[in-house]
This record gives structure tokens, sequence and C-alpha cells, in this order.
């Protein structure tokens, strides 16, 4: 089967499962007191999104290895907003010496792999303060170069749960979440995908509701090659309003590291921009 039938096959998919008769969201008040946040730090709230943001990764290479990815990510509500739509676009630059020979053995730059997600919320019970999300990640192989991308089509469901003001109120939201991610099509001599992915993601804000701070790690277990590392984020990010008289926006920054003998990357900083709507 062309790679191109594949992928229309994996998005009538995401589209087929996102599709079935969850149950509605039930809590109107509380869908509507969602939307009054304007963060874009809530992961069931539903709204208009665009972002755009850089990330500046230091490669765990024998020698001097970075990458650089600027992503585009828009979001959008569907269905009354029983659904979500987003997908993500990114451009890349990578340089690595992977022989620690002084030498780069890759030195590319273009646009890499672009993924879709739709997300649905069945359950939500602000009494019990717990919602359940599922959802359905297709992750395409647009990469123009082999170093850019995973050379591979795949799908990635994924559940997770929100809960909202645990241990006393300690965190607004903690939400877990597990991502199963595996390829449907592979290019010529490369890897099939096969991965799972643990995530928490713990939310404080202030109390005014114009700036956050989040910790976000994440474990990423290969089964194809039998790797496994963890990936650890910590965001802070304000709201831009009341100093430029915008509607929505907001900035961050977010550096990380990686813990593990496979990591990819030993450190990370990243900086976006979002609009919500």
């Amino acid at each position: 089967m062309q790679k191109k039938s594949l992928a229309i096959l994996a998005l009538a998919a995401a589209l087929l499962i996102a599709l079935l008769p969850f149950q509605a969201l039930a809590e109107e008040d509380a869908q509507s007191a969602m939307k009054a946040d304007k963060t874009g730090t809530n992961p069931i709230n539903f709204t208009f999104d665009a972002r755009l943001y850089n990330e500046y990764q230091w490669l765990n290479t024998e020698g001097d290895g970075n990458q650089n990815i600027t992503t585009f990510e828009f979001r959008a509500p569907l269905l009354d907003g029983k659904l979500q739509f987003r997908v993500k676009a990114r451009y890349l630059d990578i340089s690595a010496d992977l022989n620690d020979d002084g030498t780069d053995d890759l030195d590319d730059s273009g646009f890499g792999d672009t993924d879709i997600r739709f997300l649905t919320v069945p359950y939500l019970n602000m009494a019990k303060k717990l919602a359940i999300a599922v959802g359905l990640e297709v992750f395409l192989d647009t990469a123009e170069e082999d170093s850019l991308g995973s050379g591979a089509t795949s799908l990635g469901p994924q559940v997770f749960c929100v809960f909202f003001k645990p241990f006393g109120g300690l965190f607004d939201l903690v939400a877990p979440a597990y991502q199963h991610k595996f390829s449907v099509d592979e290019d010529d001599g490369r890897s099939d995908v096969h991965q799972g992915l643990i995530d928490v993601f713990a939310l404080k804000m202030s109390k005014d509701k114009q700036r956050w701070a989040l910790i976000n790690p994440t474990m990423i277990m290969d089964y194809e090659n039998n790797t496994e590392f963890l990936n650890v984020d910590i965001e802070v990010g304000t709201m831009l309003d009341k100093y430029f008289g915008t509607k929505g926006h907001s900035v961050y920054l977010r550096p990380g590291f990686q813990i593990g003998a496979d990591r990819l990357a030993d450190g990370s900083v990243e900086c976006g921009y979002k609009i919500i709507w």
C-alpha cells in the first residue's frame, strides 16, 4: 500500500476512534470556567490556540552535537467543544559529531515530521475533581531528510487523567498519562517505531491566574530498541495582556534535562509564545 494511502487511512482511523459515542461533557458551568482560562495550561480546556516555540537541544553525542527545533502548533475545538483537533509542524536544524573526530556526521536542516491529534473527554466530574481524556495522535512521515524525522508513519493512542486541586490544593492540577506509539509504515532501511511514554504534568497557578509554573517528567520506553530514559521539563510563564492590552497572549520559558545512558540529549531550553481565544 502506498504511503499516501496509509496516511489517509491513519487519519480516517483517528476520526473514527475520536468520534465514537463517548459521553458528552456534562458540566456546562465547569466548561465555562475553563474557557475563561487563557493560559493554555489546562490540557482539557478546548479553546482556539496558536503557538510558536523554539527548542534548542544539547545532544548526547560523542563529539559536539546540537539541534534546534521550531514548532508551530494549532488547536481548535470541534463538535461544540466535545472534541479537540491539534496539529504540530516543525522545522529542524541539526549538526552532530557522532564519532568525536572533529567532523559533523550530521549537518541537515529542513521540515520534520508532522503530527495530528484528536482528543475528547468522556468523563468530567468537578464534584470529584476528576476528568479522563482519551485521544489518538497520528505521526506523519513528512521529514525532508532522514536525520529530521523517524522515517515512519505511526499511531499513538493515549489516555490521561486530570486531578483538580490534588494534595489539599498544593497543585492546581496533576495529569498522569500514557501513550503507546507504533508505526504502521516505515521507509526502506528504517526501524519500526514501538514506544511507550509515561507522562506526569503538575501545574501551579498564581492567585491572580496570570502566572504559572509546572513540572513535566516523561519516561520514554523504546520497546523496539530496548532503551529508556527520563526527560524532565520545568516551565514558567506569564500572561501579557495587562502589559500590552492584548487578549489571551502569553510567553513561557521551559528548560529541561534528560537522565539515563540512552538519553538523546543532555539538556534543552525552549521559549514560546501562545495566543488563546
